[in-house]
């Protein structure tokens, strides 16, 4: 196995660090620039404890392409506050100061930039490890695939993802469409809660399984008949909830063990955007980049 790749979840670190850290840190400028300190420490974490050879930053823009399927879908979600969206491109800034490649792409969203990644860089013979709090992540989880909560110290493979979710990864899209995701606004079916969309698919690979009579037979719960009437009558948003939740691994992005490759950090780049920010307290704890001979 070639050496890992590490995928950074840019912004569930960014909204963690917002959130967690004081509204008393703030560039020379006046900016609150909480969530970039914290982003930034995040990844110089990452750096020092696991010396990534391969390492990349999800990012995403406002629209996703799963707006144009389902037009709520995400509309309960408030527009991050004026002095938190001031800071992402001086993550997006800082991320690529340090040696560390940004990937996004117009109407993708993060999960999609990291399942791309993952995809691509899994068939070309690594092992990936997705840094996220983010519990969709668990989809992409397989044999070479591990997704690393860093603020919780919590690893999950496969076995994990089946004890914490009750199915397999594979399955997850599944099980979201049955009982939906109030987060992302994903609907599901009326009287499917959590258990019983586990109890599904402990014997469905599948929705798509309902239709085998003899499959359905098998399931053994209370009022079994009538969940799965409704499941049947419902079936086509039951696969629009589906392709909502599942994560497309074929974002137009440019993957490769070249653009992954961590550079470390360039100080003619670095030293002023540091300097902009008021991050003087942290530039010693910055890998720099070797000189050559044309610095």
């Amino acid at each position: 196995m070639k050496k890992p790749v590490y995928i950074i979840d840019a912004l569930n670190y960014i909204f963690r660090a917002y959130h967690s850290l004081p509204d008393n840190i703030t560039a020379p400028s006046g900016m609150l620039t909480n969530a970039v300190l914290g982003y930034l420490r995040t990844l110089l974490r990452i750096i020092k404890e696991r010396r990534p050879e391969y390492i990349a930053a999800a990012f995403e823009g406002d629209m996703s392409f799963r707006n144009t399927i389902f037009a709520a879908y995400k509309a309960n979600r408030k527009q991050p506050p004026e002095n938190l969206e001031a800071q992402f491109e001086y993550c997006r800034r800082i991320t690529e100061a340090i040696g560390v490649t940004c990937f996004e792409a117009d109407d993708y969203e993060a999960d999609d930039i990291i399942g791309t990644i993952t995809t691509r860089m899994s068939a070309l013979g690594h092992s990936v490890v997705i840094v996220t709090g983010d519990k969709d992540m668990s989809q992409l989880v397989c044999a070479n695939v591990l997704v690393y909560d860093m603020a919780r110290e919590h690893w999950l493979d496969e076995a994990a993802v089946r004890e914490k979710f009750g199915v397999a990864p594979r399955q997850i899209p599944d099980l979201l469409a049955l009982h939906g995701d109030s987060i992302d606004n994903i609907p599901g079916v009326t009287g499917v809660g959590e258990k019983t969309a586990r109890q599904i698919l402990s014997v469905c690979n599948s929705v798509e399984d309902l239709a085998n009579l003899e499959l359905a037979a098998r399931l053994r719960f209370r009022g079994r008949d009538e969940i799965l009437r409704r499941i049947r009558e419902n079936i086509e948003a039951v696969r629009m909830s589906r392709k909502l939740a599942t994560i497309c691994c074929e974002a137009p992005i440019d993957v490769s063990a070249q653009t992954l490759r961590y550079r470390r950090a360039d100080r003619r780049t670095l030293d002023p955007l540091c300097e902009e920010l008021g991050f003087a307290q942290v530039l010693p704890d910055i890998p720099l980049a070797q000189p050559t001979l044309f610095s």
